[in-house]
């Protein structure tokens, strides 16, 4: 160990050292062509990240705590508006942190009164461990397990149960948290049922299909699904565009990892002038792109990239509006930031035109999610609003008046990220919101 070491072997060494470091660094940047140099030359690229990911894993029980910036103390729960009359004798499902369990979990929440009626706590290994896929992308068993996976956009379901993922498996649980079924593979974003019961989800194929792209490129699609956790139909993004003359939307950019980025995956309920029950509407964000797409021929039906930026959450307002949650970016450094605060952009086919209804009433209250976001229209004219980071779930009037609001919080106040809220209306929900108040679970 303490041996002299001549000083031209020392030389040699980082010189050597330094060329195969400057040869590996190219094999990264340009992949070979050969399969297993390319797959074993980014597989070596990832040990850092991989080490890194498990380390945190290891030492952090994640609770997906609000950015610095949203540093108002608020405790967690619902408080109404006390110089309101109005009262909402809906449900929301949530996704909270259990402090005894040291896990996510999902609640579903009385707006009448601000009480958890049910509280789920899916079991994640068991999904885990039936999952087979391998991907550069992520380690469902590493980076999903019960206590990170945040169970993105909870689906209620008619016997009480729920579908959940979170860039996971997709997988449905009874209301005591076994599962039932689950489709292996990457599942982000949204979670939508249409008018027949189906799923429509959006997915992301482990490796990519698009030729001559690096490891982490993500190949985005959307799929639909049965109630049993069958696969219905599957479409990719890539082919959708291409086939539609759109192709040039993505293709004409600098290459990025990233070029879609599919967030909302909107069916059609009802049949209107403009569209058609069975439709879809579809958010890119990284397209700032919200089309109206036809499953059943292939067909992009209208398209707009104007009106919105970097937005989510496309909804059906009635039968010629569609609102958006614009999360409003602006260019800077590294990724974007938000102009100042997130905008409701709703779009009117009858007059080809959008409006920003609720500007006034974002602006004062300072909504401003750089990455999420949700704008759900409620019959009566309302909006909830969901600024994800921000931990901060609200119902607005059109006039701006906050009906109520709901804060994700830590016992001693620190602000936790929200992960797509859902209002359950008990119109067409409640006999799921019974089972699950009356399941019997130990």
């Amino acid at each position: 160990m303490f041996r002299p070491i001549p000083l031209w072997l020392l030389l040699l060494s980082l010189v050597t050292g330094s060329v195969v470091m400057i040869g590996f660094g190219g094999l990264v940047l340009h992949p070979p062509r050969q399969t297993l140099v390319r797959e074993s030359t980014l597989w070596l690229a990832n040990v850092p990240s991989v080490l890194k990911k498990t380390v945190k894993s290891v030492t952090k029980i994640p609770r997906s705590y609000a950015p610095s910036s949203y540093d108002e103390r608020l405790p967690e729960g619902l408080w109404r508006n006390p110089d309101q009359p109005f009262v909402d004798d809906g449900y929301v499902l949530v996704r909270a942190f259990d402090e005894n369990l040291k896990r996510s979990v999902v609640r579903l929440i009385s707006l009448g009164d601000g009480t958890v009626v049910h509280q789920y706590a899916p079991d994640i290994r068991t999904m885990n461990s039936r999952s087979t896929f391998v991907s550069p992308l992520i380690d469902v068993r590493r980076d999903r397990d019960a206590r990170r996976n945040l169970m993105m956009h909870p689906l209620l379901m008619p016997d009480g149960g729920i579908v959940i993922h979170d860039s996971s498996p997709l997988a449905r649980f009874d209301a005591c948290g076994h599962m039932e079924w689950m489709i292996d593979g990457i599942f982000h974003h949204s979670l939508e049922r249409d008018g027949d019961g189906n799923l429509w989800a959006a997915f992301r194929y482990p490796k990519a299909k698009v030729p001559d792209v690096g490891p982490l490129f993500e190949d985005e699609s959307i799929m639909k699904v049965s109630p049993d956790g069958k696969i219905l139909h599957e479409a990719r993004i890539a082919d959708i565009l291409d086939s539609n003359q759109l192709g040039w939307l993505w293709r004409g950019r600098p290459y990025t990892d990233d070029p879609f980025h599919l967030n909302d995956v909107q069916p059609v309920l009802k049949s209107g002038p403009y569209w058609q029950a069975g439709d879809l509407f579809i958010s890119l964000r990284n397209l700032s792109l919200v089309m109206l797409y036809r499953p059943s021929t292939g067909k992009v039906l209208w398209w707009r990239s104007n009106f919105s930026h970097m937005q989510h959450d496309v909804s059906i307002i009635d039968d010629h509006r569609i609102a958006v949650f614009d999360n409003n970016w602006r260019v800077a450094a590294p990724e974007g930031e938000v102009d100042g605060f997130n905008r409701v952009a709703v779009y009117d086919f009858a007059t080809d035109s959008a409006s920003y209804p609720l500007d006034d009433a974002m602006k004062k209250l300072r909504v401003h999610t750089r990455a999420q976001g949700r704008a759900t229209p409620l019959p009566n004219g309302d909006f909830m609003i969901e600024e994800t980071e921000g931990g901060r779930l609200m119902r607005i009037a059109p006039d701006g008046t906050v009906r109520w609001r709901y804060i994700a919080a830590t016992p001693s106040m620190r602000r936790l990220e929200l992960r797509w809220s859902r209002y359950v209306d008990p119109a067409s929900n409640q006999e799921a919101i019974t089972l699950a108040k009356d399941a019997k679970c130990n």
